[in-house]
């Protein structure tokens, strides 16, 4: 099985290609990105350098996608490509176009055209607009409210990937992540991933809320081991899956990270957050995952481990032992 991921060297894109290169049933693992993944992440991808390929491109264009999948014969497609930034989001809309809606669309048509036969790709959970619209728990087949350009570009991928399976046959499965933490996290997720990376490299974290911001998590690894999962399998009886964790906020994280880094300087302010008490999180569920794939999230324990270490390999720095 030769795979190839977009988006590559981005935060879920680089542990993605990290769990392919790391599976046995995985011949290679083709990375497209405008850059090449961090010193770090090829650090971490040595053992199986034979077998990953990195090429220069962007999902904006069709040829790019085609030509990085000359270097392998491929067999499946995983889409991480998107424009998230919301600074890039509000100021340069055509970007964001090309990223997200045309990206896509690339994506599924190059799958059509070198004959894939599986296609995973990025939705979010964002497809669910407000929080208030749901009950305590958001499972897949509600109906979708998006409110963003962001999230009508994921329900747009969600609709085409649909059409392009019922018209050529291909598999597809979107993934419908909550947030996405890990070392190198860019807005919106800075936040939950600054903490534990500035932690762990002995620099104080201070943050002018008052901790008390509820999410769902989830992190880059948890992404990766489903998107593999998902890849090997043919098909899936879903055509989307949410993946995240029960509700954390900041001063569970906080409390996690001095876990293990008892001198960690961790400081918080006394202005409200902008999702504590005045706005309902919102909280999706992932017991669809669980109940076709046998997948559950880690816990914020043991995700927080592997984000403190990405963050000492990046600096130069021995693993902390746990």
């Amino acid at each position: 099985m030769n795979i190839m991921v977009l988006g590559g060297s981005g935060m879920f894109g680089r542990k993605t290609v990290l769990h392919m290169l790391e599976d046995k049933e995985i011949e290679n693992v083709v990375s497209m990105d405008i850059a090449p993944p961090p010193e770090w992440a090829m650090t971490q991808y040595e053992p199986w350098k034979e077998k990953f390929h990195y090429v220069r491109g962007t999902v904006a264009e069709l040829e790019d996608i085609l030509n990085a999948a000359r270097t392998c014969r491929i067999d499946g497609i995983v889409n991480w490509a998107f424009v998230m930034s919301l600074q890039e989001l509000n100021t340069n809309p055509r970007l964001s176009t090309k990223v997200n809606m045309l990206g896509m669309c690339n994506a599924f048509e190059a799958a059509r055209l070198i004959d894939a036969n599986r296609v995973v790709y990025a939705s979010s959970m964002t497809v669910y607009g407000p929080s208030d619209l749901y009950g305590d728990e958001v499972p897949e087949d509600v109906i979708l409210a998006p409110s963003s350009s962001y999230a009508v570009a994921k329900v747009y991928a969600e609709i085409i990937a649909a059409q392009y399976k019922e018209q050529y046959g291909i598999n597809f499965t979107g993934v419908r992540p909550t947030i996405g933490y890990g070392h190198g996290g860019r807005s919106p997720a800075q936040m939950w991933s600054d903490m534990p990376s500035m932690a762990a490299v002995g620099k104080p974290y201070r943050m002018e809320f008052d901790g008390d911001m509820s999410m769902s998590l989830v992190t880059a690894d948890d992404l990766a081991i489903f998107t593999t999962t998902l890849m090997k399998a043919k098909s899936s009886p879903r055509p989307a899956y949410n993946v995240g964790t029960p509700l954390v906020n900041f001063l569970d994280l906080a409390a996690t990270v001095k876990k293990y880094l008892p001198d960690a300087v961790i400081e918080f302010g006394d202005k409200p957050s902008p999702f504590g008490a005045r706005m309902k999180p919102l909280n999706v569920s992932s017991k669809a995952a669980k109940e076709d794939f046998g997948f559950e999230c880690m816990s914020l324990d043991e995700g927080v481990r592997i984000h403190i270490n990405d963050a000492r390999l990046d600096a130069g720095l021995e693993p902390i032992k746990f």
